[in-house]
């Protein structure tokens, strides 16, 4: 095995485990906020049990033998380590969530790789992805939940911007949306995310082109069927409690209360207002592009979530740690080319070249 060989697997290990030690935490760190005895049945509070594709995990979990065999070796270990009893559905919730950071990690790593031009920052952007999706879903001092959905939401998020930036076959996306719906609705602005995508022609945004019959032709129907997916949740849970209502004074209250400013401005690991003020930095068009999403996801979550739990902005993860490191690896080229007294116009002299490809050699290594 080569050198290069053994340093990427070296780093794959330490990912994994980073990985596995997030997904721990995130499960004793935070409390659970669906009860996932009564979603199974689904009797538990709407909108939550509208949430309803973990009910398939979770009727396993429930039932299964073999997990409940696995499971008790943890129960009989050091409490140290396992404070309370390992239940056969944290195993499932632990494994769902371990496979839905690598795939947010990976694809996030993707569209970083095929946006950058040099690619220096690839060994950073899955423990920055980490980090800030540490900050983001348990660094709270109030409303510190998590929910069943969370992180399958965020895989599929990651997965729905790789297939948009990669302008995959439409067919992608299309079924894609149909399967992420039915575990959370946020995927309704995954809509105008592709309408944006579609609308850039050599890195600048035309307005107008959103609208075209070819971009309509995929995104109405899909508004169609989400539209028709939330009318039928609401009539076969009719019978739910329900906390579904907007939150508006919550929010407000939230933003008028200066104690609260630091968990809100913790979304995204405090680096979307990072984005939206560096913007202009983002080298790639199309990514420049997406973050015109962030506006219109703040006023939907505005409405009907709550910002202080930030987790409601964690589907944006993918986008902002992208677009953190193209920023930063910006700033870098930038530093590099005045250091040797070149302009940030002008391209850089051989010797220079041969540097900066020394060092994507070593990050991809």
């Amino acid at each position: 095995m080569s050198m290069d060989a053994r340093r990427k697997l070296l780093l794959l290990t330490v990912y994994v485990l980073a990985t596995i030690q997030f997904a721990w935490c995130y499960l004793w760190l935070t409390r659970p906020y669906v009860n996932t005895a009564l979603y199974e049945r689904g009797i538990e509070r709407m909108p939550f049990q509208g949430r309803c594709l973990m009910i398939l995990p979770m009727h396993l979990a429930h039932s299964s033998t073999v997990l409940r065999w696995i499971a008790a070796p943890f129960s009989r270990a050091s409490h140290f380590w396992f404070p309370r009893p390992v239940q056969p559905e944290v195993l499932v919730q632990a494994g769902i969530n371990v496979v839905c950071l690598l795939i947010a990690g990976w694809m996030t790593t993707r569209i970083y790789q095929t946006s950058s031009r040099y690619k220096l920052l690839t060994p950073v952007v899955y423990p920055l992805l980490l980090a800030v999706c540490a900050a983001t879903y348990m660094m709270h001092t109030v409303q510190n939940f998590r929910f069943i959905y969370d992180l399958p939401s965020l895989a599929f998020f990651s997965v729905a911007m790789y297939l948009i930036y990669q302008r995959r076959h439409w067919a992608w996306f299309v079924l894609l949306f149909v399967v992420a719906t039915t575990n959370r609705e946020t995927t309704l602005l995954l809509l105008p995310l592709y309408m944006i995508d579609a609308a850039v022609v050599d890195g600048r945004l035309h307005w107008r082109r959103m609208l075209h019959w070819r971009r309509l032709a995929v995104v109405m129907p899909l508004a169609v069927y989400w539209t028709v997916w939330q009318i039928a949740v609401r009539w076969w849970f009719f019978g739910n409690r329900s906390e579904f209502y907007p939150r508006l004074d919550w929010n407000v209250k939230s933003l008028l209360v200066p104690q609260a400013w630091p968990q809100l401005l913790s979304a995204c690991g405090y680096l979307l207002l990072f984005v939206l003020v560096m913007y202009r930095r983002i080298p790639d068009g199309r990514l420049r592009a997406w973050i015109a999403i962030v506006p219109v996801w703040v006023a939907f979550m505005f409405s009907y979530g709550i910002l202080v739990e930030t987790r409601v902005f964690g589907e944006l993860i993918p986008l902002t740690v992208c677009s953190t490191a193209l920023i930063l690896e910006q700033l870098l080229m930038v530093r590099i080319r005045n250091r040797n007294g070149l302009s940030e116009g002008v391209g850089m002299l051989p010797v220079q070249q041969v540097g900066v490809a020394d060092a994507q050699r070593d990050c991809a290594a």
